[in-house]
């Protein structure tokens, strides 16, 4: 087996996605809950400030350790990793341009094989109206570099991405304006989650400008950029960010030339994660869907485990169930979500039953100054199966998974509400949850 990678192990989530902004947004949690003890009266302390270059150093030590037991992995297991870009020349070949001569001192290396796997990955979205040479004019790849934390920034965009780094650069004392298209944040999320989470950023001082775009761009200083928007109003910072999202990374890798299908920018596969050429399959950020790193992880596996059934002369099995895979956002609070909201159940046709439960009212969260958020679980009113649910508090992303195990194991609201959960827990407010859907089954 051979993975050619053209720069570091790992991927966006690694190196310049999940988990640097993660270990970013813990630092920025620590001080937040520093600031929030302090207001309470409970600790007598100085507001906590971000040292900049600790903290560059501590995330890019988190990376390095994570790569590093990535190698150690495709050693043990027998892995070949050729670093170098690589071009698909065939069905069953690939030319890779070495990033170090051969021991031929040859400068690139074609490799055969039965299957091939395409995980290329994603790129940022670059919007058109934005110069993205100006060296104040972001993209999150530079925002989790953390080479400095500006006085002020404006950020395009607000999904996932632009969420989290305001979250973060607010608590680092950045003031933060996120301007985003749609009339909430997080667009195609449920209607509480979104209000939920605008009003709780619009507390940490972030001032969000919805339903706007940003028409044009530019620097007026060394360190100061104007952004004018369609409303007729400009914003002015030391930093633009753009993070409008993320792209399929699928260009100049020959697929085109060995007649790879694409559904616009995406590699187009089946259930299966078969391209229309039997022994090529595509998975990840590469063919759009979910674009996350638990779903890239699945379908390489799924991808592996048929590439080699077809090989041995059986049928492909492996895919992915994208209904009950949880979707995180590590705001400030957390947002975890799966399966459908209830909306879009309605829509599909089901008649709904929705049951909500309140982190006030959970005891573990009263004690830990985590009273701001909820749970809420979407059932099927006739058969109570779980349909989705969505979860706006402290934890909410290791609380999601508890709903989507559920969903995986076929459990219904009422047998989850019906488990015993561990007390004081978090977790609680799931079974509250899943008990007030439950009492409203018909």
């Amino acid at each position: 087996m051979t993975l050619v990678e053209r720069r570091r192990l790992g991927g966006t989530c690694l190196n310049v996605g999940c988990i640097p902004t993660k270990t970013i947004l813990r630092t920025a949690a620590v001080i937040n809950e520093t600031a929030q003890a302090a207001h309470l009266g409970l600790i007598d302390i100085e507001p906590a400030r971000v040292d900049v270059d600790r903290l560059r150093v501590r995330k890019e030590g988190v990376v390095d350790e994570l790569v590093g037991q990535i190698a150690q992995n495709a050693k043990r297991l027998k892995v070949e990793v050729v670093h170098g870009e690589g071009t698909l020349l065939t069905e069953t070949a690939v030319e890779v341009k070495l990033d170090q001569p051969a021991e031929d001192g040859s400068s690139t290396k074609t490799f055969t094989a039965d299957a091939i796997i395409i995980a290329t990955g994603s790129v940022p979205f670059r919007l058109p109206m934005i110069d993205h040479t100006l060296k104040n004019v972001w993209t999150s790849d530079d925002a989790v570099a953390l080479r400095e934390i500006p006085a002020e920034i404006i950020i395009i965009g607000g999904g996932v991405i632009g969420v989290e780094f305001a979250c973060a650069y607010a608590s680092f004392g950045c003031k933060v304006s996120v301007v985003e298209l749609s009339e909430t944040l997080l667009p195609g999320n449920d209607k509480r989650v979104t209000r939920t989470l605008a009003g709780a950023l619009e507390q940490q001082g972030i001032d969000l400008y919805l339903k706007t775009s940003v028409d044009k761009v530019e620097e007026i200083a060394s360190d100061r950029v104007r952004a004018t928007l369609s409303n007729g109003g400009t914003l002015e910072a030391n930093v633009l960010m753009s993070a409008v999202g993320r792209i399929p990374n699928t260009q100049g890798f020959g697929f085109e030339e060995v007649g790879i299908e694409f559904d616009r920018r995406a590699v187009k596969v089946d259930k299966f994660f078969q391209t229309n050429k039997p022994t090529v399959y595509a998975v990840g950020d590469a063919i759009a869907g979910m674009m996350l790193a638990h779903v890239a992880e699945a379908e390489g596996i799924a991808a592996a485990r048929n590439a080699m059934n077809v090989l041995e002369g059986r049928e492909p099995e492996g895919t992915v169930d994208l209904d009950v895979v949880p979707g995180c956002v590590y705001t400030f609070p957390e947002v975890g979500v799966v399966g459908m909201t209830a909306d879009k159940a309605k829509a599909q046709g089901f008649e709904v039953a929705t049951g909500v439960a309140k982190y006030a009212g959970n005891g573990k969260a009263l004690s830990a100054g985590e009273k701001e958020g909820f749970a809420q679980i979407v059932a099927e009113k006739s058969s109570g199966r779980i349909l989705g649910a969505q979860i706006v508090g402290a934890e909410a992303v290791e609380l999601i998974t508890e709903v989507s195990n559920a969903m995986c194991a076929g459990v219904t609201v009422g047998q989850l509400g019906s488990n015993v959960f561990a007390h004081p827990t978090l977790s609680e407010v799931v079974k509250a949850a899943a008990l007030v859907t439950a009492s409203k089954l018909s």
